[in-house]
């Protein structure tokens, strides 16, 4: 492994450096590492991110697995591995990133003069001078719930590479200084999202993904595209700043919002119109902002608040839900599109 600040550069791994397991392999990272592994094909090439986020281990555990079985992919690949440390990090696999530190899927525009920036602006630069046919980018969620795909436009290139893994595509307009939102001609990139970090049905998903987009020959043949579900232009609901959160069975006193403790299984289901979500303190319903991709607040379009109680005000499609606190008051507490609205879901068949 060749030292290169601040991304490690790694050529063509062998069985006998990785290790058996995926914590002896994590090891073996110094720091972000950037590994190549030579395909059949070297005039075109691929990318896989991963472990941007130190608490979502499934994309590493399907990298660790490929360099075990010593195949060999229809194209070069190059494989980013984000946060070694912050998932090496006490109890292991449990920060999304270290205290002190920023959120790396958070740091892929200017400026880049920290340390997480400088490693998402050398991925960029090295994304860009490959010149890669697709990028995907694996990630956990913050909760359990089903798998999905995200991009940031309708590119049917997208709807296939998402196919590679998951029914469920959500096309955001959202930018957050995510990875994906590098997507540019003549490359895709495209987030995975598989599932619970702890759920092995997640790591299943991430490593029968990970074989289909390094052994497929041609990624955006029509024959291989699924059914899937496409969401449209989600709002994100946060906690908004300075404001206390609960997840509870009942009203906590004192606390502004007060999720209810079961809210997880909403991911993917629909809160029909009425449904209680939780409880709303004092400060009432100016402790909760759902942003659209232009900043404009839809709180009172999708919520209401009755007795104290916050109920959905329409039929919604809550995704990303987590009752991890941290992130729910660091990042967001979910997203949600609307059922009933034209422009936000549509089914698309396999033909």
């Amino acid at each position: 492994m060749n030292s290169a600040y601040p991304i490690q550069f790694w050529d063509s791994p062998q069985i006998a450096d990785i290790g058996e397991t995926i914590e002896e392999f994590l090891e073996q990272l110094e720091g972000p590492t950037w590994i190549y592994i030579p395909g059949r094909d070297h005039q075109r090439c691929r990318v896989v991110s991963t472990l941007l986020h130190g608490n979502e281990p499934s994309g590493l555990h399907a990298i660790h697995q490929w360099l075990l079985s010593d195949e060999i992919p229809a194209t070069d690949l190059y494989c980013f591995i984000g946060s070694p440390a912050t998932a090496r990090a006490t109890p292991g696999f449990h920060y999304r990133m270290l205290p002190g530190h920023r959120d790396l899927n958070r740091c892929f525009r200017p400026p880049f003069s920290d340390m997480e920036g400088q490693v998402a602006a050398d991925l960029l630069h090295r994304i860009s001078a490959v010149n890669p046919e697709a990028v995907i980018d694996i990630h956990n969620t913050s909760g359990p719930g089903p798998s999905f795909a995200i991009a940031t436009n309708k590119r049917i290139e997208h709807r296939a590479i998402a196919g590679l893994f998951t029914p469920r595509l959500i096309l955001t307009e959202l930018r957050l200084g995510a990875l994906m939102e590098f997507d540019t001609e003549p490359f895709t990139i495209t987030t995975i999202e598989c599932g619970g970090a702890h759920d092995p049905q997640a790591h299943a998903l991430a490593w029968e993904g990970f074989k289909r987009f390094a052994k497929t020959e041609d990624l955006f043949a029509e024959s291989q595209y699924i059914e899937i579900d496409l969401y449209s232009n989600p709002v994100r609901v946060e906690l908004a700043r300075d404001y206390d959160l609960a997840f509870a069975y009942e009203p906590v006193e004192g606390v502004d919002l007060i999720l209810h403790s079961d809210i997880e299984r909403y991911n993917f289901n629909i809160a029909a119109s009425g449904t209680k979500l939780g409880w709303l303190g004092p400060s009432e319903m100016s402790c909760l902002v759902a942003r659209d991709a232009h900043g404009n607040d839809h709180s009172q379009h999708y919520f209401e608040m009755k007795d104290n109680e916050i109920l959905a005000r329409q039929n919604i499609k809550l995704f990303m839900v987590t009752k991890n606190i941290d992130i729910a008051r660091s990042d967001c507490l979910f997203y949600v599109v609307p059922v009933d609205e034209p422009g936000h879901y549509e089914h698309i068949d396999s033909s």
